[in-house]
């Protein structure tokens, strides 16, 4: 038994080594999570086919005094573990910043999501913060990254919170761009403090009824296109946003309503529609039948009352950059209607999730629709299975996008 015993104490102190990491990585709320994904297509419109990759993902919630909180999270990726071009190794920071709490309001400085709106999915408020629509992840919260910016948020009262934003580092949306023929210029804002965007909100959260009051100045997320002769220059226009939104519920009912009015600042040797004002409404009812299954309605418009149709420009690259703008921002006519429905649902002790969202706009008869499946193997793994279908003319918003049609899976690992 001698021979035993200096493996016993090895044994004990690793044990015990093990012990105070765990115990550390569970002080700082340290979690981490290994994925991997395979999709049928790429969300860059390159025509790329069955892309197999992996992730690792990591976040920690650091409590470093009383006055002071810390958050850091990043994504390690491998898209495609064949190294296709473009879809080689990448890091990002999603999120780190410090909290400082005060008396009545706390600051937040560092690299952050503001998600702002009521709305299911699509939220005309939400203007501070970008997101990724080619990351080959599945969920829509994957899509998210931060702007290093500053955050004041000041409670007036338990139900009333003033929200300041500023950042000089503005971000755009990723997003993939259908071909033109010619090539891409694109110009974005210095992170200069003439540059700077700023946000102001107030908040307020209370029983069954909560509203918001905001207005946001800065760059558009999405870009506008604009000509130089032989190539297309797409900028980020500068806007003026007010926004509201609210929410309340009856019952098993809920309400909920988000609209935005934008002031596009000129720009010039752009089409006409690119720097008249807009409104964007979304409205919608939501209810809870039996225990789980939940049904999500909304409509939504975009109206501009001075709509001009690139088919009536003269120019040939006028029209072509009219078109372009079109397909960017969704904006068909004067009038542009749709429709999002959601509805999921929960079986077997919260463990089998189903879900399906469909998206359509009225004028030019383009859709998306997203069937999700998921099951949690266990507390650690998780599976998920689920398609992003495009349909529609390739002139329309979700028509350009039919060839990143195709199912994904995903099999997620938490530690």
């Amino acid at each position: 038994m001698l021979w035993a015993a200096p493996g016993y104490a090895q044994s004990t102190e690793e044990a015990d080594g093990h012990s105070a990491i765990g115990q550390f990585l569970a002080d700082q709320h340290v979690s981490a999570w290994l994925r991997l994904d395979y999709f049928r297509s790429s969300n860059s419109l390159d025509e790329t086919r069955n892309l197999v990759g992996g992730t690792l993902q990591i976040k920690a919630l650091s409590r470093l005094n009383e006055s002071l909180d810390a958050k850091i999270e990043g994504r390690l990726a491998e898209p495609d573990i064949r190294g296709r071009p473009g879809y080689g190794p990448e890091s990002q920071l999603l999120e780190g910043y410090l909290t400082i709490h005060f008396g009545h309001a706390d600051l937040r400085i560092g690299k952050q999501i503001v998600a702002w709106g009521r709305a299911d999915g699509i939220n005309p408020t939400d203007n501070l913060t970008p997101r990724n629509y080619r990351v080959l992840l599945p969920l829509e919260e994957d899509q998210r990254f931060g702007t290093t910016s500053a955050r004041l948020d000041t409670y007036l009262s338990q139900a009333l919170t003033l929200t300041v934003f500023v950042s000089p580092y503005f971000e755009p949306d990723r997003f993939p761009l259908p071909t033109t023929g010619l090539a891409v210029e694109t110009q974005k804002p210095g992170h200069t403090l003439s540059s700077t965007e700023e946000g102001i909100r107030l908040n307020k959260v209370s029983g069954d009824f909560d509203w918001s009051l905001s207005y946001y100045h800065g760059y558009s997320l999405i870009p506008m296109a604009g000509s130089t002769g032989s190539a297309f220059e797409l900028f980020y226009n500068s806007m003026d946003v007010l926004g509201a939104d609210c929410a309340r519920n009856f019952g098993r009912f809920g309400f909920r309503t988000e609209l935005a009015y934008a002031l596009p600042r000129v720009h010039p040797d752009v089409d006409p529609n690119a720097t008249r004002p807009r409104l964007f409404w979304v409205a919608g009812i939501d209810r809870t039948f039996l225990e789980e299954l939940n049904l999500n309605l909304q409509g939504f418009v975009r109206w501009m009352p001075r709509y001009q149709d690139p088919v009536s420009l003269f120019d040939p690259m006028e029209r072509n950059v009219g078109a372009l703008n079109v397909t960017i921002s969704g904006q068909e006519s004067g009038v542009s209607p749709g429709l999002t429905f959601r509805v999921s649902d929960l079986w077997w002790n919260d463990t089998l999730r189903a879900e399906l969202l469909a998206i359509t706009n009225f004028t030019r008869g383009d859709g998306y629709l997203r069937p999700l499946l998921s099951y949690d193997v266990s507390d650690h793994l998780r599976l998920t299975l689920g398609g992003n279908l495009y349909r529609g003319p390739r002139t329309a918003q979700y028509g350009v996008l039919r060839p990143d049609s195709g199912m994904f899976a995903e099999f997620r690992y938490g530690l």
